[in-house]
């Protein structure tokens, strides 16, 4: 058997192969749906060069007509995961509107004026036509990394090479006719040579996006408190340490550590599944209310932290006040209306002291507030107040004028 045919069977063997493992992923992952695309993108391809390969064998089939079916199917799912990974929503209105011309103008150049050439235009022209949408969507997303852009560099090589194929073989062998099955004719192995280098080039590139997607999500857990949402305590102080490097007289930064009145109540009356409730609760204001260049995190238990870089005393003082009087008009389910939430916050401002001094001296604000009747606000004396400071209370989102 002429090697040529071997190379045949390369691809409907290997876009199978990933479609399966594809398959598999998702399986474990059911989020993860633009993985699913990917499976089924790769189960079209090896069905679609699985005709291809079948038409050498049996030309009277005309089973080569399979492979201009599936082959823009399989181009499409695999666009359509991309735009699902990179933006969370894919746009099928368009998508499928780029497939069905695709169709409509291949299949007029099958049975309406019949003619080979044209007809792998279309198709080249519609697959590269999706591989573009693909590539703006992963070029809007600004957490790309390296293997996004590879993605795109790959997606953008493979219409290039796909309007190459089309030159070469003019130059090479003339204009293709509807019965070109020749195992040595450019047109055949040209095509091929870009469908094994587009499976092979995507799959790797898929397989490497979804594995740093999950070693990414594994280390957002690591440092995620899992019933508040915000920072766990390693994450907070991770986070806060790069902040803190930066800090100078011109240049403070500010820390709160805010503590649940009376939590241990909450618990005993109300149930535990009330207290999850109100951290979580708890959370969500302090993470939605804060600036978005804070750091928000739990400590532990009822306690919480939030770092605000380029933030003076008095502009902290003032975000804590609203953030104290917003916690303590907050409805949580179960507890009466009769029976607020408070919070106490202790506050300090660093020039360049490290993460523990400052730790230390705002825990020692929120000791006063605690033990100065709760629901209140104390700031660490030895925090002086620069006469300019109120100035910077507008740069904190939410507080009052």
């Amino acid at each position: 058997m002429d090697s040529t045919y071997i190379l045949s069977a390369f691809n409907p063997v290997l876009a199978l192969v990933f479609a399966v493992i594809f398959l598999l992923i998702w399986r474990r992952q059911r989020d993860a749906t633009h993985v699913l695309n990917w499976a089924i993108g790769y189960g079209a391809a090896s069905v679609g060069f699985g005709f291809e390969y079948f038409h050498f064998f049996f030309p009277a089939l005309e089973l080569w007509m399979g492979i201009n079916i599936f082959i823009p199917v399989s181009a499409l799912f695999a666009a359509r995961g991309l735009c699902l990974r990179h933006s969370g929503r894919s746009p099928d209105g368009l998508l499928v509107a780029i497939l069905a011309l695709t169709n409509v103008v291949g299949w007029w150049f099958v049975f309406g004026a019949p003619n080979v050439l044209a007809r792998g235009l279309t198709v080249s022209t519609g697959i590269s036509a999706l591989m573009l949408v693909a590539t703006y969507a992963i070029a809007k997303n600004r957490q790309r990394d390296r293997i996004d852009i590879a993605v795109s560099i790959a997606a953008v090589s493979i219409a290039v090479m796909l309007m190459a194929r089309l030159v070469g073989s003019l130059m090479m062998d003339g204009p293709p006719v509807a019965d070109t099955r020749e195992a040595d004719s450019f047109w055949i192995i040209s095509l091929k040579v870009v469908g094994l280098y587009s499976w092979m080039a995507f799959a790797i590139l898929f397989v490497l996006r979804i594995a740093a997607d999950l070693v990414s999500e594994l280390s957002l857990q690591s440092i995620t408190d899992p019933l508040s949402g915000v920072l766990n305590r390693r994450g907070f102080f991770a986070a806060a340490e790069t902040m803190i490097a930066g800090a100078t007289q011109s240049l403070p930064v500010s820390m709160l550590i805010l503590d649940i009145d009376h939590f241990k109540k909450v618990n005993d009356d109300y149930g535990h599944q009330t207290g999850d409730e109100v951290i979580r609760r708890v959370a969500h204001v302090m993470d939605t209310s804060a600036p978005d260049t804070a750091v928000v995190g739990r400590l532990g238990g009822e306690e919480f932290a939030i770092f605000l870089p380029n933030t003076r005393a008095e502009a902290a003082c003032g975000f804590a006040e609203s953030l104290r009087a917003l916690l303590r008009m907050q409805a949580h389910p179960g507890i009466p209306a009769s029976h607020p939430v408070t919070v106490s916050i202790g506050v300090t401002e660093g020039h360049g002291e490290s993460l523990d001094q400052m730790f230390q001296l705002a825990d020692t604000a929120l000791y006063r507030a605690k033990h100065g009747g709760r629901d209140q606000v104390q700031l660490d004396r030895g925090t002086e107040a620069e006469p300019d400071a109120t100035a910077r209370l507008d740069l904190i989102p939410g507080l009052p004028g």
